[in-house]
């Protein structure tokens, strides 16, 4: 049995016995325990990651300097990965070939932001004032709060970490006490790949305890969450109070439009990969799908087609389609969901309890409902798992009306040959990041986030380093100051 501590300035460290078991969701055992922390291990791991900031080698680091390390850490990454991935899987369940796919390319996101990194620099700025000169200077904010989900751990840590680091903060992680093992994992690389002391440091346990006590520390000045959106009020109040900067990656619940010009077999694998891939445990899942009329049937039977086709198993087998959720009480509350939309009477087609039922393991098959109205809860809430809600529209502005009936605005997806239509409907649609005959891309190039109950802010993108950098103005006078106060003439 493998016991995790939390990693504090460079080593692993814990000042308490208390743990938390970690289980594995294909076979429901626990396969390792992570400390339970506290605010004393979140303190430590704060006046850590502050020493670094303000005295020693990442302190007086420029930002080539840091574009450095973050090179070398890529280079790491990229002959190490592997080491990453039994961890992760064990933790959340996740395909190997989806993690493997997540990994491989895991060095390109710290790579992309040491690039990022090398463009820093003061930027002049214009202004009407004669013989002054002006610029912003951009500075870090100090140590960063980063807490993370258990559905992509490092991928997403990456997207936090990456940006944080090139603007030259340091970084405590609050991993989910569902699946922290991957991080610890990369804390002990990154410090071998030579990512000074302090810089990253990692403390597990619950939000209650460790999260909170995180984000309301005095040295704490930016938190950056991805989570549900009811951790985010939390994070966001928590926040607030101490005027502390964040930003929100939420929920989702998003809709997926497919008119009846779309290609058909290419509109069928995007819905497919958009909520049945990940087991529908990604924020950006398309789990509204929202159909023409006149091809509402025909599609939907050609999806029942592929997704009864898809196989169950371990997720350490390359050829598995459909592995387990990621944790047991996920697993009550995605079947909690699918029982109130019968109760609701939304036509169940394809019952993912059904198919998994006497599976060892967290298991649940895709699922699929027809008739779902607006005001039913499978509608309106996210489930985050594989469940798939199927209405039909008349025409184009009934249709954007339903994509935007949702308190979420996260993702959306059109599916059409006339691009135009595409675009105007895409263009419709209140959400921040809407996709084209295409779903689930992501690029460090391209800014993700959301509106609505899917939070504020935004990750990756051209601004992302900014986001984790404060403007200063500096103004140079190249002129002697009249005198205020002329005698009068």
């Amino acid at each position: 049995m493998k016991q995790y501590t939390h990693f504090i300035a460079g080593t692993f460290t814990a000042e308490t016995d208390a743990q938390i078991d970690s289980v594995d969701p294909a076979t429901g055992r626990v396969w390792c325990r992570i400390s339970r922390g506290n605010a004393a291990d979140a303190d430590r791991a704060m006046r850590a990651a502050d020493s670094a900031f303000r005295a020693g080698e990442w302190a007086e680091l420029t930002a080539s300097g840091r574009a450095d390390v973050l090179e070398r850490l890529a280079d790491y990454l990229e002959t190490h990965w592997q080491q990453l991935v039994e961890a992760e899987m064990r933790d959340n369940g996740k395909r190997i070939t989806e993690v493997r796919g997540q990994f491989s390319g895991l060095h390109m996101w710290y790579r992309h932001f040491a690039a990022e990194a090398r463009k820093l620099g003061p930027e002049p700025q214009s202004n009407r004032i004669a013989g002054v000169e002006s610029e912003t200077q951009f500075l870090p904010y100090g140590v960063v709060v980063a807490i993370t989900p258990w559905n992509s751990p490092l991928m997403i840590l990456a997207w936090k970490l990456g940006p944080a680091l090139a603007a030259g903060n340091t970084v405590v992680v609050k991993p989910s006490e569902l699946a922290s093992a991957s991080t610890l994992e990369f804390a002990s690389l990154a410090h071998e790949a030579g990512l000074p002391t302090g810089v990253l440091n990692v403390v597990t346990g619950y939000g209650h305890e460790v999260g909170e006590a995180l984000v309301r520390h005095p040295l704490t000045r930016k938190v950056t969450f991805t989570g549900s959106d009811a951790g985010g009020r939390k994070v966001a109040a928590a926040a607030a109070e101490g005027v502390v900067p964040a930003t929100l990656e939420l929920g989702g619940k998003s809709p997926q439009v497919v008119f009846s010009d779309a290609e058909r077999a290419n509109a069928v694998n995007g819905v497919l990969s958009g909520i049945f891939l990940s087991n529908g445990q990604t924020c950006v899942a398309g789990s509204r799908l929202i159909v023409e009329a006149p091809i509402a049937g025909s599609f939907v039977a050609h999806l029942l087609e592929r997704a009864r086709a898809l196989r169950f198993g371990d997720p350490m087998d390359p050829a598995t389609q459909v592995g387990p959720l990621a944790n047991e009480a996920h697993l009550r509350k995605v079947t909690a969901i699918i029982e109130q939309a019968k109760a609701q009477g939304a036509r169940c087609l394809l019952d993912g309890t059904r198919t998994a039922a006497g599976r060892v393991g967290f298991y649940l098959g895709p699922t699929i409902f027809t008739d779902v109205t607006p005001k039913m809860q499978l509608w309106r809430e996210e489930v985050f798992g594989p469940v798939l809600a199927v209405t039909s529209f008349d025409d184009e502005c009934q249709a954007i009306a339903l994509a935007n009936d949702s308190d979420y605005g996260l993702a959306g997806g059109v599916w059409t040959s006339d691009i135009d239509k595409g675009r105007r409907v895409a263009n419709a649609i209140n959400a921040g990041t809407v996709y084209i005959n295409h779903y689930r891309s992501v690029d460090p190039g391209s800014p993700i986030g959301g509106m609505k109950r899917s939070g504020y802010g935004r990750e990756l993108g051209p601004d992302a380093v900014k986001d984790f950098l404060q403007d200063k103005s500096v103004w140079t006078g190249r002129a002697a100051v009249a005198d205020p106060f002329p005698e009068p003439v």
